[in-house]
């Protein structure tokens, strides 16, 4: 559960920042996170997950340096003796930002699931500080991850909806009312990250389910307002006109059945409110969208 947010203060933002297909695109959706973090009075921790991370967190660091941020470190949590030790606590509350790296968030969830660094970033975002997950390791800001697809690479022989597509994991829960899908999946492959939510909304139809294009974020922020940025889209699922589901009949050898889903596909600044359950368009804007105006080029 998200840690409750004292008096005086706002939620900081979440950010959910997926792969990236170069660094030119992963400098602009590291930039949303950069200035929610306070731009050059910045105060940045990266918590790298795993080795496979450390390149990424270098890389990171040196971004962030060359943007004159007031300061970066480093936090390298390979076993769970690492994530213990009391010294990372003091610097996760001197943040104004974190950042989590890990291509396995599973297994970045048993190195920090329980551990009061868990329960300081909780504390932190609670307080106002930024929280974001770069990678895979974006699904574990939730508090309901999808831990992998059971298909594996031969996906021939499964329906669309199979009964036991997904399993779910426990993330570090800073927020409960989003799963995020971050299973890879190529630009376009809708069919499969759309199978995957269905099937994670329809366990608790109280989530809303998310899955992100590479080169396309999200951001959760204090009025619980979800709004997409980046090159690409957002699949949105939202269960709560759910009529019928039978999810429950496990040993159904039946495809599953699902009635009343929701579904929306979001473009860069389209928002969703997670209390309301409504999408909604940009708002209206007099500035054109391209540099040049269309009447001075006929």
């Amino acid at each position: 559960m998200p840690a409750p947010v004292p008096s005086g203060y706002t939620r900081g933002a979440l950010l959910f920042i997926p792969a990236c297909a170069d660094t030119k695109s992963e400098s602009q959706l590291l930039q949303y996170f950069w200035e929610e973090a306070g731009a050059y009075g910045a105060r940045i921790v990266i918590v790298a997950g795993d080795r496979e991370s450390t390149a990424v967190a270098e890389r990171c660091r040196t971004l962030f340096a060359a943007w004159e941020t007031d300061s970066v470190e480093i936090l390298s949590i390979t076993s769970r003796e690492e994530a213990l030790q009391p010294a990372h606590l003091e610097r996760i509350t001197s943040a104004t930002g974190i950042l989590i790296l890990g291509e396995n968030p599973v297994l970045l969830a048993t190195y920090l699931g329980g551990t009061p660094l868990a329960q300081s970033i909780r504390r932190a975002n609670a307080r106002g500080k930024v929280a974001a997950g770069y990678g895979r390791g974006a699904a574990l800001l939730c508090e309901h991850m999808i831990a992998y697809d059971a298909r594996g690479d031969d996906e021939s022989h499964h329906p669309f909806l199979h009964r036991h597509l997904i399993q779910f994991a426990p993330g570090l829960g800073l927020t409960n009312r989003l799963v995020l899908d971050t299973v890879s999946t190529e630009v376009g492959d809708g069919w499969n990250r759309l199978s995957r939510l269905l099937h994670a909304v329809a366990y608790n139809p109280f989530l809303v389910g998310v899955s992100l294009e590479v080169d396309t974020g999200a951001a959760i922020y204090q009025d619980d307002t979800l709004e997409i940025f980046g090159r690409h889209s957002a699949l949105v699922v939202d269960g709560s006109d759910v009529t019928y589901t039978d999810i429950a009949d496990f040993r159904s050898t039946n495809p599953l059945s699902l009635l009343g889903m929701k579904i929306h596909a979001l473009a860069a600044d389209f928002t969703y409110q997670l209390q309301q359950r409504t999408a909604h368009p940009p708002a209206h804007s007099d500035i054109p969208q391209d540099a040049v105006p269309k009447k001075a080029m006929t």
